[in-house]
């Protein structure tokens, strides 16, 4: 098995990166097993379809908008 797949055969996550990033800019996005299972403009929205869905086990992340300026710490 080669580095770019993982043990059922899929792309890794970070190689769907780009194109997650040019489909979902500004929007929260659900993956499960590398893909996307739902994308929403809030995360209050993605987790109630989520749970009308039952989708669990998702990795939820916010897609940051190609303009949006890149937060560095918190404080």
């Amino acid at each position: 098995m080669s580095n770019d797949e993982t043990k059922a055969g899929r792309r890794p996550v970070d190689a769907l990166l780009p194109r997650i990033q040019s489909e979902y800019a500004g929007a929260w996005v659900a993956l499960k097993g590398g893909r996307v299972v739902d994308a929403r403009p809030t995360p209050y929205e993605l987790v109630a379809s989520l749970h009308e869905r039952d989708i669990t086990d998702t990795t939820i992340i916010r897609v940051p908008d190609r303009d949006e300026a890149e937060l560095v710490g918190l404080g």
